[in-house]
């Protein structure tokens, strides 16, 4: 209710296209094209909706600047590579932690708005632990570091706050080399996850 509230006061444009009416509409839903690996390590499968350019990199950038109002379409974007419920023990959606810094330069968490968002469009039960993980010391920005240096950069940046059971789902906006991501495995399996994937809305186009 309230969000066709909202979006009658406020017109949404497709964050693909600006077509009037949607967050994103069916054509450039459309125009996804997920890829989806097996080879990070710690984890079962990690998936993306599209590789990183065109308008999704445009609106996600948008979006970290602080243009908030993305989040709904970019919440639908990431809820096409959202699993079905068909495992054979509980899940919980965990997001990726933010810095306390980049918290504070953008003024809201980008990744656990976004998780919270895709949550509101799927009904499969899924457990939510936003704050199951949090970053413990900061990292260099990892753009030009290689694979080795960016596993590096990012070992024991992050702790988890609470046991986990079952299967976990990780989320983050952009998988480049799977480092972060496989950090983040590493520190679940230590707290009792059972198994662990990954989704995303980017992913390196390398993957194949």
């Amino acid at each position: 209710m309230f969000a066709e509230i909202r979006d009658l006061i406020f017109t949404p444009n497709c964050i693909g296209c600006a077509a009037l009416g949607l967050h994103v509409c069916p054509k450039c839903l459309a125009s996804l094209c997920p890829q989806t690996t097996t080879d990070i390590p710690g984890l079962e499968q990690v998936t993306s909706a599209s590789p990183y350019g065109g308008w999704i990199r445009n609106s996600l950038i948008e979006y970290k600047n602080g243009g908030r109002r993305q989040v709904y379409g970019l919440a639908q974007v990431l809820h096409r590579v959202m699993p079905s419920n068909n495992f054979d023990e509980d899940v919980t959606v965990v997001p990726m932690p933010s810095s306390a810094a980049k918290v504070s330069t953008r003024g809201f968490d980008t990744i656990n708005l976004l998780v919270r968002e895709c949550m509101k469009l799927q009904a499969h039960g899924f457990g939510f632990a936003g704050d199951a993980l949090v970053t413990v010391r900061e990292v260099v920005d990892q753009v030009g570091l290689s694979a080795a240096a960016r596993q590096e950069n990012v070992a024991n940046s992050m702790q988890a706050r609470q046991a986990i059971s079952g299967n976990v789902l990780v989320v983050d906006d952009v998988i480049t080399t799977g480092s972060t991501m496989r950090e983040a495995a590493r520190v679940l399996n230590l707290a009792g996850a059972k198994k662990v994937f990954g989704i995303s809305l980017c992913g390196s186009v390398k993957w194949g």
